[in-house]
């Protein structure tokens, strides 16, 4: 028996370090919370935030589907 694990997909918006102008987008799938985590300690960042709002991503369950982020470090 084969068993599928489907994820959750978003958009990660990435910055060039020295002038903080958006370069390109990147799609990141996440399975678990655990993911996630690893996915922020990697980039150095402690969160994500929604690219058009203020409202910070602490938890993969409050990720939304196909959602633009950008890393808070």
């Amino acid at each position: 028996m084969c068993i599928i694990y489907s994820g959750l997909a978003i958009k990660v918006c990435l910055y060039d370090q020295s002038d903080h102008i958006p370069m390109h987008t990147e799609e990141k799938i996440f399975y678990t919370e655990d993911d996630y985590r690893d996915f922020l300690s990697r980039q150095g960042w402690t969160c994500l935030r929604e690219f058009d709002g203020y409202r910070n991503i602490d938890s993969m369950d409050d990720l939304r589907h196909d959602a633009i982020y950008r890393g808070v470090s």
